[in-house]
């Protein structure tokens, strides 16, 4: 039977283990990290546990652990269900009646065809619902997930494999499980944070790495048309990596530079 970690101590996942008074199920009071053991190691952790603790002190919570204990509860978990090789991982912190931090950890075996590259590329479109506000928790991952959730579950009424999530000003934010990239003429552009974009550890990652090997890279306004005329889109998370898009509506895209990346940028680091 799989566990799952509650604050430090393992229960099996049938075995309730938060209260109805749980703040982050009745107000929304937490923020959570998806994130890839690979091989014994936690992908990305430097990125993921910055932005953990920077959502942690946004919303004025006490730690009351560190880093590296949940990295060893995270690994030792990942051996106890048998997924220590590679495992999808999920940490939700919440804040507890005191005001300090409490977590659960969740460990599950993903297929190693998530580590390859999608020979067929993604159809997307607009989930026209909602819209991101792009204030101070616009960059968090947090339990309030709803805009995302529903854009996700828009995918997959309409046939569709994502769903791009517009800001307030109608501008491309990110994806209801990604971040959004696109190329122009050997150019990379993607999503300021200051559009409401999640602050995704991929995309950081990739950030980083383009400009350590050249490669040109803006951060701005992402308005449809730009999309639209864009030569390649591709969409990043720290789960999937990279995965190129084919369709966006009529507009049909390449893979050329998108499948150059994958394969210089990222493999080296993911596979």
């Amino acid at each position: 039977m799989p566990f799952v970690c509650h604050n430090g101590v393992f229960f099996p996942d049938n075995q309730p283990v938060l209260f109805v008074s749980n703040r982050s199920y009745k107000w929304g009071e937490g923020i959570f990290e998806t994130m890839k053991v690979y091989r014994g190691r936690l992908l990305l952790k430097t990125f993921h546990f910055d932005r953990l603790l920077t959502s942690i002190k946004l919303l004025q919570i006490h730690q009351s652990f560190t880093p590296n204990e949940l990295e060893q509860s995270i690994l030792a978990l990942c051996t106890e269900n048998g997924c220590i090789d590679l495992a999808r991982v999920r940490l939700a912190v919440y804040r507890d009646e005191e005001n300090t931090t409490g977590y659960t950890i969740e460990a599950i075996p993903m297929d190693q065809r998530v580590m390859q590259w999608n020979e067929k590329g993604l159809v997307i479109d607009t989930y026209p619902y909602a819209r991101k506000a792009c204030d101070v928790w616009a960059n968090l991952k947090t339990a309030n997930y709803l805009p995302y959730v529903m854009a996700g579950r828009y995918a997959e009424e309409k046939g569709l494999q994502e769903s791009l999530v517009l800001n307030t000003y109608n501008h491309i934010s990110d994806a209801s499980k990604a971040n959004v990239f696109i190329i122009k003429d050997g150019e990379l552009f993607t999503p300021a944070l200051d559009q409401g974009c999640i602050n995704g550890v991929m995309r950081r990652f990739l950030l980083q790495e383009l400009k350590e090997k050249g490669w040109k890279v803006g951060q701005g306004e992402l308005p449809e048309n730009m999309l639209l005329k864009a030569d390649e889109c591709f969409l990043t998370n720290a789960i999937q990596g990279i995965r190129w898009v084919g369709k966006y509506r009529d507009k049909v895209f390449d893979s050329q530079c998108t499948k150059q990346i994958f394969d210089t940028v990222l493999a080296p680091h993911w596979c």
